[in-house]
């Protein structure tokens, strides 16, 4: 029978902890209620957890991703508008909750409820496993009582989010795939196709053309320094990734990345619909204006368009309006900023703002699909490159051969 570490309060109120056996966590809690004793939280001892290979599979540890939030809140939202008391509702969501870093912080989430504290207070103690803007928008939830309707936007949010994540991966994969392949080919052809072609030259003795010497030189550096081009290789990504884990380097990498040809307005666009959506979440949930501000910088995967947004907070404090700030931070189209202006004006701004993610998403949707339409035409400008390069390296010198064959 497994094992289960438990934390309760005795009829005291003192605050007790020990081991308890039990077929599973629901069957522990009435044993230990039938005791006397009311229970905070209860987890599988570590020796079970070693035995059903939770210690050793790295799945049990990963990061829970924007889906598992997304399931999270919607069974969250269900259980709230059907009136299921907060506690009861965190024990049946921690029960079906799959992420094992999810649960624990679940786990910890419930035994902070029945301490008599707040779910935002939970949700703030684990900022590597729930964003800051999900922190404060229950924080508003419970103060107006609106916590279902909190969850369920939540739970939009989230799939917006998720959608946004794998158009912009979409966008990626492609031309890095493309680049892996011709660096693999190019590899191939050093090693393997113009040795052989080399050996067969050299018998003749005779003078080289230029592309076929190039090719030659190009097969030996390949062949006979490969360590040196590994090193090359490694200590470039390792000296950027360095840079990039630095605040200067990332925000310099993060801008870069905004400004390359084809993915660059991708991803510029994704960015405005992901920041568009959050601010209209935020400001619709009641969270205040520069709370609000703040809270989207910090949730920003950019840090350059981060700073952008910390720059609009610096203008409204000043006494400006939310479309002088924005026009300031340099960072939006005059589409956002015309939105910007109209819902300040109407006082509808968290729907304009809707309107105006929902258009750059839609950009990016388009974007994606002609990627590929616009990369085939430099694929084919590369690999026929290749190709000549190849071509004039092999056939020159056996045409010269050819000649001094018929010459005899």
């Amino acid at each position: 029978m497994p094992r289960f570490d438990y934390d309760g309060r005795d009829k005291a109120g003192k605050k007790v902890s020990g081991i308890i056996d039990g077929t599973n966590e629901s069957a522990v809690a009435v044993e230990l209620i039938r005791n006397g004793t009311t229970p905070i939280s209860i987890v599988i001892h570590v020796d079970e957890q070693k035995k059903n290979g939770k210690f050793t599979s790295f799945l049990q540890f990963e990061m829970p991703r924007l889906e598992d939030l997304t399931f999270l809140c919607r069974q969250l939202n269900s259980l709230f508008k059907a009136g299921v008391p907060i506690v009861r509702a965190v024990h049946v969501v921690r029960e079906s909750v799959k992420n094992y870093r999810l649960k624990m912080a679940m786990t910890d989430i419930l035994a902070t409820l029945q301490e008599g504290q707040s779910f935002s207070v939970g949700i703030r103690r684990h900022p590597n496993i729930f964003p800051s803007l999900m922190a404060s928008l229950i924080n508003v939830g419970e103060n107006t009582g609106s916590l279902d309707e909190v969850f369920r936007q939540l739970a939009v949010h989230f799939e917006r989010d998720t959608q946004t994540r794998k158009q912009i991966s979409s966008a990626i994969r492609y031309p890095i795939t493309v680049l892996v392949v011709i660096s693999i080919a190019i590899t191939v052809i050093n090693i393997l196709v113009i040795p052989a072609f080399a050996k067969f030259f050299t018998q003749f003795h005779s003078t080289l053309p230029l592309p076929t010497r190039l090719l030659i030189a190009s097969s030996n550096f390949f062949v006979n320094y490969w360590y040196v081009l590994l090193a090359g290789i490694i200590g470039t990504f390792m000296g950027i990734g360095f840079y990039v884990r630095t605040p200067k380097g990332r925000w310099q990498w993060d801008k870069w990345k905004l400004s390359l040809p084809l993915i660059g307005s991708i991803l510029n666009r994704a960015l405005l619909a992901r920041f568009a959506r959050s601010f209209a979440l935020s400001i619709r949930t009641g969270v205040p204006l520069l709370e609000a501000i703040n809270m989207i910088a910090k949730a920003t995967d950019n840090v350059y368009v981060a700073d952008k947004i910390v720059t609009m907070r610096t203008y409204i404090e000043r006494g400006e309006s939310l479309t002088v700030g924005a026009t300031k931070s340099e960072m939006f189209t005059a589409l956002v900023l015309q939105m910007l202006a109209i819902g300040e004006e109407t006082g509808e701004i968290d729907k304009l703002l809707d309107e105006v993610a929902d258009y750059y998403e839609q950009e990016v949707d388009y974007e994606v699909a002609r990627l590929g339409d616009a990369i085939e035409p430099i694929l084919i400008c590369i690999i026929a490159g290749m190709v000549l390069v190849l071509a004039l390296g092999v056939f020159l010198p056996m045409w010269d051969i050819w000649k001094v064959a018929l010459g005899k």
